[in-house]
């Protein structure tokens, strides 16, 4: 099988505050301001964002956008994450005759699943897509990624009867601030014969970050979580012997394959 892979890279920028919770509360580096909810960090103690909760969020646009972007093509094809469907997919594959073989299952599965499934995984799909967590852009390339200090917002718990303020419930929370810039890298291996779809589902999901219409991480309602891509730079390259060879010899970009050119978000949408 042929593969082809793609390689984005690009800077995630907080167009607003920024809060991906740890799930706990703690102190805030040497001033000791303590919140209810910091960031996540590392163990180091840098600030970053998941690239989980990115994934989640580009899958949910693409569910949301495909089916009225692309009304008369299989990319419009697409499920929720119901039991349903998981239980008719489930007794599908255990209907099988034990002798079908792995690749007979593989493709079965292509025909059961929408590209989109494909893409960004089910529980019996592995997505190949990948997207590692994002840390703040360097200054210096021969320095660590910096220690990002964060900033408290303070909230009220609000009754939902009467939609006022409730008595002795004050929280705050830890955000990102505004203007942070995080290093963006996405990557894809794609069967060949996948391409077309493929990445008009990626350059959907790409194209709406460019934009500025998806937002991030939790406490949406108070106003946070806006996020901007820029300097979108995308790389294709061929998995076979000769790309493979000049990729290992390539040193910087050049690695990742052949750069495309610029709006390749917009050309590739444009494409019917």
């Amino acid at each position: 099988m042929e593969l082809t892979r793609y390689t984005f890279t690009g800077q995630l920028v907080l167009k607003g505050a920024l809060h991906i919770g740890s799930g706990s509360g703690g102190s805030l580096g040497s001033d000791q301001t303590v919140t209810d909810a910091t960031v996540v960090r590392d163990s180091h103690g840098r600030a970053y964002i998941p690239g989980s909760s990115l994934r989640g969020v580009l899958r949910s646009a693409v569910y949301s956008y495909a089916p009225a972007l692309f009304p008369d093509d299989r990319l419009g094809e697409l499920y929720d994450d119901d039991e349903d469907r998981e239980k008719n997919i489930r007794e599908r594959i255990e209907s099988l005759d034990l002798a079908t073989s792995e690749v007979r299952l593989q493709e079965l599965l292509d025909t059961w699943l929408t590209p989109a499934e494909r893409l960004f995984g089910t529980v019996f799909w592995a997505s190949p897509l990948l997207i590692p967590d994002l840390y703040p852009t360097k200054r210096d390339a021969n320095k660590p990624e910096p220690v990002l200090a964060g900033e408290v917002r303070h909230g009220v718990g609000i009754d939902r009867d009467t939609g006022a303020a409730r008595e002795q419930v004050k929280y705050d929370f830890e955000v990102l601030p505004s203007g942070q810039c995080f290093e963006l890298l996405l990557r894809c291996e794609m069967p060949t014969a996948c391409e077309s779809t493929w990445t008009k589902l990626l350059a959907l999901a790409l194209r709406l970050l460019e934009q500025g219409e998806i937002s991030l991480g939790g406490r949406l309602a108070r106003g946070v979580g806006q996020v901007e891509l820029r300097d979108l730079r995308v790389y294709r390259l061929q998995l076979d012997r000769a790309g493979l060879r000049a990729a290992l010899l390539a040193d910087g970009a050049a690695r990742y394959g052949a750069p495309q050119a610029d709006g390749w978000t917009r050309r590739t949408l444009e494409v019917d």
